[in-house]
């Protein structure tokens, strides 16, 4: 990967070498067992005079002409005190998370600049994502199916059993992942585990690990270190940052790379960097850990601008390291190794990107998986309309049997208590759809495992079951307990109404969930809109009534379309009904005691004639809705590269 080039083309050349040919003590790396891990082809990671600023500040440096490298079976550890570069210098040779800054200098995989590191590569982040509800060996085939695209069934399957046996996965293959501090599942080691068998589903070349060890305790960050490095020795390339390791993971580094304010302070074996900061009088006491020292030494407080004591040591370790034979070394190390990957080779680990449709059937089976085991979805939500179905039904219990102009009223209400109840829980149940998933779609989608289009598409459907099964118990239950219209066909044209209004209120839920930064404002956004949408629909006012600059409102309105469909489904075709409480025989005898059906729609401004006209403004908002969410997700989730 070319960023931009310098002009000292012989500290280049030093660095690169000629790649003519390939070094025989990494071809050993290649074995033939059968284990697909140790089935690595070995690749040079090397980067030259990289700097980076920011944009909007160019003399703001945030890394200042770092030069390196990191050979097939190394663990290369890049380490420094809070702000000294070493997260910024990862993110660089990964091409990642760069927005705002100004990279400059050159990153060469396999001696070639030209490929995209993130073809050959895996990233495994500091903290841990998962789908909660999926279980160990049902996160890994799901990731398979998108990463492995092409490979059947079974070859995934033995894939998967190798890498949970090799990083000790396999006693919690079926254990629930879980959220730390809400749902219980595996532990914060077996977590970090499986995030690296996530990334080792390809078998890349080349690992990046944004401080692995943390939040483990010393045990179990021992047990992580051993395992990276049993998979290095297989030829792979680790890079990682790491903070505060132990003094036996410091040792069993390959290579250590410390940064000081941007600078490079040091590059080499582990065993080297006492006697090089000997060197410059400053001496480790016995009793402390070399990395912490080392950490303290190249420390700079933040908070005091005028720390120039600070600054003056670590530019001075910094130059001296540059002008030693360490430095001298490294290069004429890099001059004789050619570095290796013919092209070919190269060719064969190239990530092959899964199908559209692939990424949206395997997104689209992971969203019904944790939809069922989400009891707020699977389980409360349909207890919660059935009880609703009751109360409504029971509250307005065979209201036909005596229309008066109460009695209307009454039915009146019954309908639109329907489309509140099914508004209201049907969005602010969805609402949490995006703050939830959003991290773990941004962190999906930049690792190259689907599109934005492909999970918001599967996601949308596999809520789909769930918001209309549900509306469909409610509204049958309250429909027929209330005494409505008995036939099967006003029956069934009730439902489809039911299933758009809410069906309405879910794309708007999702809607405001894409483009509002957490829950608590989706929640804040949401109240007000309903209320006014809500005094628009025709039952608090007439709508025809109302004021103009409040009026235009009921436009977007589905409590308005919905009520407007309901009622019109209701009283269309009957030709009379009782005024106030006059009798039959009243209303037999002198008409002027009787109202038509469009007298009836009349006094809350509908009409007959605009059946369709609601059924279509429903699904037009549905549509509309989601196409409108998926642009503010896709903006969102771009933003946050």
């Amino acid at each position: 990967m070319q960023l931009s080039k310098k002009n000292n083309s012989s500290e280049k050349d030093a660095l690169l070498g000629s790649n003519k040919q390939l070094s025989k003590h990494y071809s050993s790396a290649t074995t033939t067992t059968t284990n697909f891990l140790q089935k690595v082809i070995p690749l040079t990671l090397a980067w030259h005079g990289i700097r980076v600023s920011r944009e909007k500040c160019k003399t703001s440096v945030i890394l200042d002409n770092i030069d390196g490298k990191a050979l097939p079976n190394e663990v290369v550890a890049l380490m420094g005190a809070s702000g000294a570069g070493k997260t910024t210098l990862l993110n660089s040779l990964m091409a990642r998370n760069l927005k705002g800054l100004k990279v400059d200098g050159e990153i060469i995989v396999g001696g070639n600049t030209n490929i995209k590191i993130g073809d050959v590569s895996g990233y495994v982040q500091q903290d841990e994502m998962f789908m909660s509800t999926l279980t160990v060996f049902e996160h890994l085939m799901i990731q398979a199916g998108i990463r492995l695209s092409g490979i059947p069934s079974d070859k995934i399957k033995q894939r998967i059993e190798e890498i949970m046996d090799e990083l000790g996965l396999t006693k919690c293959k079926n254990s629930v992942i879980g959220l730390s501090g809400i749902k219980k599942g595996i532990s914060g080691g077996e977590a970090k585990r499986l995030m690296v068998a996530s990334v080792l589903l390809d078998n890349p070349s080349i690992v990046f690990l944004d401080e692995p060890t943390t939040g483990l305790d010393s045990h179990m960050a021992q047990s992580l270190m051993d395992s990276l490095q049993k998979l290095a020795k297989n030829g792979r390339t680790i890079v990682c940052t790491i903070h505060q390791p132990s003094s036996n993971i410091f040792n069993a580094l390959d290579k250590v790379i410390f940064l000081g304010d941007g600078k490079l302070a040091y590059f080499g074996p582990p065993k080297e960097v006492l006697p090089f900061f000997d060197s410059l009088e400053l001496i480790c006491p016995d009793d402390y850990n070399p990395a912490d020292y080392i950490i303290d030494i190249l420390a700079i407080d933040r908070q005091n601008d005028n720390d120039k004591v600070a600054l003056e040591r670590v530019h001075k370790i910094s130059k001296s390291f540059t002008e030693s034979n360490l430095t001298k070394e490294i290069y004429e190390d890099l001059k004789t190794f050619q570095g290796y990957g013919a092209e070919k080779e190269i060719d064969k680990i190239l990530r092959r990107k899964a199908s559209w449709f692939s990424q949206f059937r395997i997104i689209l089976k992971r969203s019904f998986i944790d939809n069922k085991r989400n009891p707020a979805l699977s389980r409360a939500k349909f207890i919660q309309k059935i009880i609703m179905g009751l109360f409504i039904g029971l509250l307005y219990f065979h209201q036909t049997s005596s229309i008066t102009d109460v009695g209307v009223n009454n039915i009146n209400g019954a309908l639109f208590f329907i489309v509140s109840e099914l508004t209201y829980s049907t969005l602010f149940g969805i609402l949490n759809f995006m703050p939830a998933d959003f991290p773990l779609v941004v962190r999906e989608h930049f690792d190259g495992l689907y599109s934005v289009s492909a999970y918001f598409i599967a996601r949308i459907i596999s809520y789909m079951p769930i918001f209309i099964l549900d509306g469909i118990f409610m509204v049958s239950i309250s429909y027929w307990l209330s005494g409505l219209v008995p036939t099967f066909q006003n029956f069934f044209i009730n439902i489809t109404i039911g299933i758009l209004i809410e069906q309405s209120a879910a794309a708007f839920g999702v809607l405001l969930s894409t483009i509002s930064p957490s829950y608590a404002i989706a929640i804040s956004i949401a109240g007000p809109i309903l209320s006014l949408l809500s005094l628009t629909g025709g039952l608090y006012a007439n709508v025809g009534e109302l004021p103009g600059f409040i009026r235009w409102t009921k436009y977007f309105s589905w409590f308005k379309y919905g009520f407007e469909a309901m009622t019109i489904n209701q009283w269309r075709g009957v030709e009379t009904r009782w005024k106030n409480d006059k009798s039959m025989q009243q209303c037999i005898g002198n008409i002027s005691h009787c109202q038509s059906s469009a007298e009836l729609l009349e006094k809350y401004s509908f009409e007959e004639t605009n059946f369709w006209y609601d059924i279509f403004a429903m699904i037009a908002f549905i549509f509309g809705f989601y196409i409108i969410a998926y642009i503010g997700l896709y903006i969102r989730v771009r933003r946050n590269r």
